[in-house]
């Protein structure tokens, strides 16, 4: 009867700590989002690890200076970012995964503004800083 005691207590608690991170990270993603379109720089040096691997829609791969670079010199701009869905998957303690939708409104090449929807993969690491974004995927939905 013991185990089943402790087991059941063991669950819940792993329950509740999986529950958290969820909401930490999305918590994180939404920070991110928020920081992408005011271009908090600040904000973004602390939500985005020194590691990160950043893939774009079109392939193109930036590193976390390339990309912060790119935002400071008006190349890259974020006007909208507006989450349809966000489901956090816990890894472990320390590493989740969000997969995104979202509609973005950006710069695009031409200097005019594009509306895409987009879906993401982000996986986050829980360090010193808190949780940081590691690698993110985005892809266009398939064609309807």
């Amino acid at each position: 009867m013991l185990k089943r005691i402790l087991f059941v207590f063991l669950a819940a608690a792993l329950m509740a700590s999986a529950a958290d991170i969820a909401a930490d990270v999305e918590k994180a993603e939404r920070a991110w989002g928020a920081a992408m379109m005011k271009n908090d720089y600040a904000a973004l040096d602390k939500l985005m690890s020194n590691d990160l691997y950043y893939r774009h829609s079109n392939g193109v791969v930036d590193t976390k200076a390339s990309y912060v670079g790119a935002l400071k010199s008006g190349k890259s701009r974020y006007y909208e970012i507006n989450f349809t869905e966000i489901v956090v998957r816990p890894v472990d303690d320390k590493t989740a995964l969000a997969f995104a939708k979202a509609n973005y409104v950006t710069k695009a090449a031409d200097g005019s503004k594009q509306t895409m929807q987009l879906m993401t993969l982000h996986v986050f690491r829980k360090g010193a800083a808190g949780w940081q974004l590691l690698a993110h995927q985005s892809a266009r939905p398939p064609a309807k």
